[in-house]
C-alpha cells in the first residue's frame, strides 16, 4: 500500500499520470526532450516530502465517489462493482457510505470491505511512517527526466529498503513545478499471501485546487491455480470541504524550485 499525504488516499499509496507528448504546431513538431536532470532523486523526493507536509497541514477537508469493479478471470467467473462515497477530515478520520453494490457477494464481502479496512488501517500514524515514499523507507535513483513546453517530470525508481507489506518497488513520475507524485506504477515489496503469485499496479493522480489526489487505481493479480484478478479504482466529484491555513502557504513551493 502506498501513503502520502492523506489528501492522496491509500495505495497512497495510491496510488494523473503526466504524459511527455508530440506537441504538433504550425507544420513543425516539438517533440518531449531528454536532458540531465537539475536534481538528484533525494533532493527531488525531499522537494516532494516537504510540498506534502505544506498540502497536508492546508487540506481540512474533502469528499468524493469512487467507483470500485473487480473481475475475477479465474475457474468461476466473478464480476462485482460498489459505489462508495468518501468524507475525510484532517487529520485521520475517513468515513465511508456504500451508495449502491451488484455483483459477487463473495468478492464484496472479501475483497471491497477489506480495502476499505485496509484503507483505515493505514491512516494509523505508524503505518503512515512505515509507508511514506522517503528516503527512510527507499532507495531512490533518477531514471529520465523530460521536458515539453508545459511540463517538467522526474522519472524515479523506488527500491524498498526492507520487507514491510506497506511498501513498494517501482517508478514514480514527480511534477517538477509542484513537486507532487502524479504516478506509480509498481508492485507490492512483500507478497501479501501463498496464493498471490504476482501483483502489478498502476496509480494516477489528479489536481483538484492546490492539492494532488487519486485519479485512479488499477492492479492486475494472477493468484495461484485460480487465475487473473483485475481490480479498478476510479475517484471523481471531488469537493474540497476545508482548508485550514491560508492557501497563500502554498506558494512556499517556489522556493523549492531550481531556477
Amino acid at each position: 500500500m502506498i501513503l502520502f499525504y492523506k489528501g492522496r488516499a491509500s495505495l497512497r499509496g495510491r496510488l494523473l499520470g503526466i504524459a511527455a507528448t508530440l506537441i504538433l504546431s504550425a507544420g513543425a513538431v516539438a517533440q518531449n526532450e531528454t536532458v540531465s536532470a537539475p536534481l538528484s532523486a533525494d533532493d527531488v523526493m525531499e522537494r516532494v516530502a516537504a510540498m506534502d507536509n505544506i498540502r497536508a497541514k492546508s487540506l481540512a477537508g474533502y469528499s468524493s465517489i469512487r467507483t470500485y469493479h473487480l473481475e475475477c478471470q479465474c475457474m468461476s467467473h466473478k464480476t462485482a462493482d460498489m459505489v462508495v462515497r468518501t468524507s475525510y477530515r484532517a487529520p485521520d478520520k475517513e468515513e465511508f457510505t456504500i451508495v449502491s453494490s451488484t455483483g459477487s457477494d463473495t468478492v464484496r464481502e472479501r475483497v471491497f470491505k477489506k480495502l476499505l479496512e485496509a484503507e483505515k488501517e493505514s491512516l494509523e500514524l505508524t503505518n503512515q511512517q512505515h509507508s511514506a515514499i522517503t528516503h527512510e523507507n527507499y532507495v531512490f535513483h533518477v531514471s529520465d527526466y523530460v521536458t515539453n513546453d508545459s511540463n517538467e517530470v522526474y522519472v524515479i525508481d523506488a527500491q524498498p529498503r526492507n520487507r514491510n507489506k506497506f511498501l513498494f518497488r517501482g517508478r514514480i513520475w514527480v511534477d517538477a513545478k509542484d513537486f507532487a507524485i502524479t504516478r506509480v506504477d509498481g508492485e507490492p515489496a512483500v507478497n501479501p499471501s501463498w496464493w498471490t503469485e504476482k501483483t502489478d499496479f498502476k496509480c494516477r493522480f489528479q489536481k483538484v485546487g492546490d492539492f494532488w489526489l487519486p485519479e485512479s487505481n488499477e492492479s492486475k493479480t494472477k493468484v495461484r491455480v485460480l487465475g487473473t484478478a483485475l481490480l479498478s479504482i476510479e475517484y471523481r466529484d471531488y469537493q474540497i470541504t476545508g482548508i485550514e491555513s491560508d492557501t497563500l502557504a502554498y506558494s512556499q513551493h517556489e522556493s523549492l524550485r531550481v531556477q
